[in-house]
């Protein structure tokens, strides 16, 4: 077997794992109702990955009680504080054993400065009187001795709740939350028992730890979650985590969860496409060498063959998969099989987890069935239908493979000579590999199914009629937004799209004209090729259309590149020397540049569908060509008109 080290057994404690990929714990926000237990959402999501061949499941975020500390309000998390709740959580854990795969459940003592509301009758409490992250100026509540007492006490029985609601290990959530912020000098200023030394700021999680086995047995396994490091001045570095770990060992802890960053600094916690692989890999590792301990770690860890080599080398014990198996719960399966090829890749666009910040379910940009599981499956057709799909692009291409696997005759209308659309020009860049490589999963698929592709070939009135369908989808995609002013014409100017697919040549000072998304990784590509690069844009700063997850990381990016950025320009001239640029006062500047780009951004094209609305009686459009936004959004229609049809 090409990736056998990751499907050797292991255990942690008693329990034997039977590989070494775990899911890392996510919050999707599949819970319901309030106060929030776990739903069908969240059962049959953790089947599909018990059923995709992980050996163990670490579920999302738990709460061991809501009494003293009832937050967050916002994400849905549940409490397992009382017997009633041990249904919801045993459907998990029966369903996960079925597949011989392992679960366990993320406990949490607590959520402190990361409360995301202030109620007045409970306010949110920390290990001493320190700032809310997202609210300057308010702050937490010092907990009293008598309150910690009750939190381990609470601790405790929640984790014997567990054991009877059928889990194999106890994962005591230090990273970030209340636990976190005890274990923290950078947080906790407390001058008692629980502060001051790392002995005293290790009372709680040693009283924790012993309040859980005292419920559920001395043998019975832990893991312990914890940060490297936070990731801030003043934070948590490494070697106290090391002096952590071993004081953990010394108590019989075997385990540990390891990964890198703070909410403070996000970019580590939750890394995005514009940071390395295993970002927290080195760190964990010397954990592990210096500790003698096992170590769980993950971040951008999605290639079988580096979480194989990652294994191979003893670097780490066990891959954590969080994101990968959101994308494609399969992904163990596929790589014992040695179908590496088949993996549905993550393209590390953040819009799960952004979307569970702002009070959604989780959802995913590559598979359309995330968090919808617990729905019928796309069904065959009971009548097939002769489909005509004009637009070879993302939406296009993932409604074709969807329409024809239901049993329709399957029609593909693409302009050009290649399928991929907007994903070819998005693939160019160095940090773009898994748009790339999802690219030619979905360009693959298309050439192994059914779906007749015709190349060159423009969807128009007449070429529809000739081919006779009962049902049309528009998938026509997006077009630059071209500014009307003078000089456009110039040699000197690119158009970020065709600039990006075609690889044309620029000179070596560059302005791009737009800073957006697709302006501000245009920057960064051709900065890594050693290009000097200025972004301006007519809003006052850039990278205001990047989703918040993923915004900081890629202005992170931009400085660590030097490009320099300027906001609230308007374009107005481009002339031989480079351009000139009007601020919101009417004064103008002009800027020397060997190369100007434009990247003012995309418009829907949807003139084939508006004037064939009125042709058919059965007529879609989807994505870009409604109107140009983001994977996600294309993904998603693609996948309903796919269930319609």
């Amino acid at each position: 077997m090409a990736y056998d080290k990751l499907f050797e057994p292991a255990n942690i404690g008693k329990a034997k794992i039977k590989n070494r990929l775990v899911m890392s714990p996510m919050n999707t926000h599949f819970t319901t109702g309030e106060p929030s237990v776990l739903s069908d959402r969240y059962f049959e999501y953790y089947k599909s990955r018990a059923k995709g061949g992980v050996g163990l499941i670490i579920t999302t975020h738990v709460k061991a009680e809501k009494k003293i500390d009832p937050y967050p309000l916002t994400y849905g998390y549940a409490t397992l504080d009382s017997a009633s709740q041990i249904k919801y959580f045993y459907e998990i854990t029966e369903t996960a054993h079925r597949y011989d795969a392992k679960v366990a459940i993320e406990l949490s003592p607590g959520t402190g400065r990361l409360a995301d509301a202030t109620l007045k009758d409970r306010w949110p409490v920390g290990p001493s009187e320190i700032e809310i992250l997202g609210m300057p100026g308010v702050k937490t509540r010092e907990l009293t001795k008598d309150e910690i007492k009750e939190l381990v006490e609470a601790y405790g029985r929640a984790a014997g709740l567990a054991k009877q609601a059928g889990f194999d290990i106890i994962y005591v959530h230090f990273t970030a939350y209340l636990g976190d912020q005890f274990l923290s000098s950078a947080w906790n200023h407390r001058t008692d028992e629980y502060g001051g030394s790392l002995e005293n700021r290790m009372r709680f999680l040693m009283e924790c730890i012993e309040s859980a086995r005292s419920s559920v047995g001395k043998d019975f396994p832990l893991i312990v979650g914890l940060a490297l490091d936070h990731g801030f001045p003043g934070g948590r570095e490494l070697d106290e985590t090391i002096e952590i770990a071993k004081r953990l060992k010394n108590i019989g802890i075997n385990t540990l969860h390891l990964r890198r960053g703070s909410y403070d600094n996000m970019n580590l916690l939750i890394p995005t496409e514009y940071m390395e692989d295993g970002v927290s890999v080195d760190y964990a590792n010397r954990v592990r060498e210096q500790v003698g301990i096992q170590v769980i770690s993950d971040g951008n860890i999605s290639d079988p063959v580096l979480a194989n080599k990652l294994i191979e080398e003893s670097k780490l014990d066990f891959i954590g998969l969080g994101r990968a198996l959101l994308a494609d719960p399969e992904w163990p399966n596929k790589v014992r099989a040695d179908k590496k090829e088949d993996i549905v890749p993550c393209v590390r666009c953040m819009q799960c987890i952004n979307r569970v910040f702002f009070g959604q379910f989780a959802a995913c940009s590559v598979n359309p069935v995330l968090g919808k599981e617990y729905l019928s499956p796309i069904l065959p057709a009971k009548k097939p239908k002769k489909v005509v799909v004009v637009g070879g692009g993302m939406a296009g291409m993932a409604f074709a493979k969807m329409a024809e696997e239901k049993g329709h005759d399957v029609t593909l209308l693409e302009s050009t000579s290649e399928l991929g659309g907007h994903l070819l020009e998005g693939a160019v860049m160095d940090h773009k590999k898994e748009v790339a490589a999802y690219c030619e999963h979905l360009v693959r698929e298309i050439k192994n199914s059914g779906v007749n592709v015709k190349y060159n070939t423009r969807g128009t009135k007449e070429s529809l009629r000739e081919l006779n369908p009962d049902a049309v989808v528009v998938a026509a995609g997006s077009v630059p937004k071209i500014p009307q002013i003078p000089g456009i014409d110039k040699q000197n100017v690119r158009i970020a799209t065709t600039f990006l697919k075609n690889g044309q040549e620029c000179g070596q000072n560059v302005i791009i004209v737009g800073g957006g998304l697709v302006g501000c990784e245009t920057g960064l590509h051709l900065a890594q090729k050693g290009k000097n690069v200025t972004i301006i844009d007519m809003l006052p700063e850039v990278a205001q259309d990047v989703i918040f997850m993923a915004r900081f990381s890629l202005l992170q990016a931009l400085k660590d590149k030097e490009i320099k950025t300027q906001g609230g320009l308007k374009l107005v001239e481009i002339t031989d020397r480079g351009i000139v640029a009007e601020d919101a006062n009417g004064n103008r500047k002009e800027m020397d540049c060997d190369t100007v780009v434009i990247a003012t951004g995309l418009k829907a094209d949807d003139t084939l569908y508006e004037e064939l609305k009125n042709e058919y009686d059965e007529i879609y459009k989807i994505g870009d060509c409604i109107k140009a936004r983001k994977f996600i959004d294309a993904i998603q229609e693609a996948f309903q008109v796919a269930k319609d049809i």
